[in-house]
């Protein structure tokens, strides 16, 4: 039998181990992309905004140090997102981060034809944005990854 000093330990060490193991921060959720956006701008290249959503289920913040998407038109790579930064998102809250991609049109037509028969039609591109954006709560990093597609029109 169990005398009272060993149940004590084991009870002492499973409380620990609940502790330790529940209280730890959690990754930030991936929510959308909102306010997607193609335009035309006066040099002649396009450019693609757009804001990506995320949520913080931590009672603390958490700071953002990096972002990087890849950005594909109808199924072509046409730049790609990299930024460094430094920016805190409050505990229990929602919070967006801007992107923003250029490009030559070139890029956009790499098939021709296609390109232009789009353009000619007033037809919608298909924009896909895939990444990861990293964080840090408390000290852990945090890689959050998303994929999402949008249909958009070209705003000449």
């Amino acid at each position: 039998m169990f005398s009272r000093t060993h149940l004590f330990r084991y009870f002492l060490i499973f409380s620990i181990l609940f502790i330790t193991t529940s209280c730890g921060p959690k990754s930030p959720e991936f929510v959308d992309i909102r306010n997607m956006d193609m335009a035309s701008l006066d040099d002649g290249n396009f450019v693609i905004k757009a804001e990506a959503v995320l949520y913080n289920p931590n009672g603390v913040s958490l700071t953002i140090d990096e972002i990087h998407v890849d950005v594909l038109v109808n199924g072509n790579k046409i730049g790609n997102v990299y930024q460094n930064v430094s920016s805190e998102a409050k505990g229990k809250s929602e919070f967006t981060l801007p992107l923003e991609v250029q490009f030559p049109p070139k890029a956009l037509f790499s098939n021709i034809l296609g390109g232009l028969m789009n353009m000619a039609t007033g037809e919608d591109f298909e924009v896909r944005y895939a990444g990861y954006i990293r964080t840090k709560v408390l000290g852990v990093n945090f890689k959050v990854p998303f994929d999402q597609k949008e249909t958009i029109g070209l705003d000449m």
